[in-house]
Order: C-alpha cells, then structure tokens, then sequence
C-alpha cells in the first residue's frame, strides 16, 4: 500500500529477524504491510554502479516536500535502529540521496521509467533531469560489527521535464 511521506509514523513498524552467518537481516513491515511512498521532485545526479548494484543518485531541490522528505526519512532512520550506539548508514550523503535500482538476474532493470504517461527506457535517464520515485523500504542489515544500513529502493520512476 502506498503511503503519503509525511503521514508515516514510525511508530507503526514491525521488525523481523533472521539471522545469518554474516550478520541479520530484518524484514520490515508498516501496519502489516510492505512500505512504499512517493519522493518529492529532485534532480538526478548521477547513475551509479557500486558491489554489483545500480544507483540513482538524487540531489534534493529547495522545495518544502523535499525538506519535509529530509526530516521523515531522518526520523524513520532513528526508529529502524533504536537500541545502539552505531547510527545507522544514512541514505543521505548532504543534499543528495541514494537509491538502488533492482535488476534481474539478466541485468535488466525491474524498475518502470515513465515520461509524459509513456514508457520511457531506464538507460536514457540523463544528469539534470527531475523526477519522483515510488520507493519501497522492506529490509534492514545488521553486520556482525552491530552497524545497521538499508536502502531504499525504486519500484517506478517519473521524469517530469
């Protein structure tokens, strides 16, 4: 279920673990359900590859929604990892963002590109360009150093100039 970024309480998630030999990973569920909302409009940076992943590197506009999309995910970032003294690896580095792209075991992005209602093709997405993410946030990793990172993670994304 889709969720409005500024209506989301973090008090309303639900962890569960499994560990694994290299750490824990931790399935993250909000109000029983899988969490995706929508970004605010940002300008993309740049297209990044790093450990066999695709990013999106999204710089964060002057704009209310994206101050208050700061000022939400911060507040998520402190509830995903509440009981330790490692804060947990922010999905922001200053006024830019990271977002990882899913790609199949083929290397073909999972990830739905739209520009003017169309379908538009994930490798023309070009510097500058403005856009809104459908993200999802469903897991969270905890190594065996007791350090917590996830990601958030694009389903679809609209170019809108």
């Amino acid at each position: 279920m889709k969720y409005r970024v500024k209506e989301i309480d973090p008090q309303q998630f639900t962890f569960n673990k499994t560990q694994l030999n290299n750490g824990t990973i931790v399935n993250v569920k909000y109000r029983d359900d899988s969490l995706e909302f929508q970004s605010p409009k940002m300008k993309l940076s740049r297209v990044e590859k790093k450990n066999d992943h695709n990013y999106i590197i999204l710089e964060l506009l002057s704009t209310l929604a994206c101050k208050t999309f700061y000022t939400k995910i911060l507040e998520i970032e402190k509830c995903l990892a509440p009981e330790t003294d490692n804060p947990i690896k922010s999905v922001f580095n200053e006024n830019m963002v990271t977002i990882k792209i899913p790609f199949t075991k083929s290397q073909n992005p999972l990830v739905k590109v739209y520009r003017d209602d169309a379908l538009f093709n994930y490798y023309h997405l070009e510097e500058s360009m403005e856009v809104i993410c459908l993200l999802s946030l469903d897991k969270l990793w905890i190594n065996n150093f007791n350090e917590y990172s996830y990601q958030l993670t694009a389903k679809e994304i609209m170019v809108t100039n």
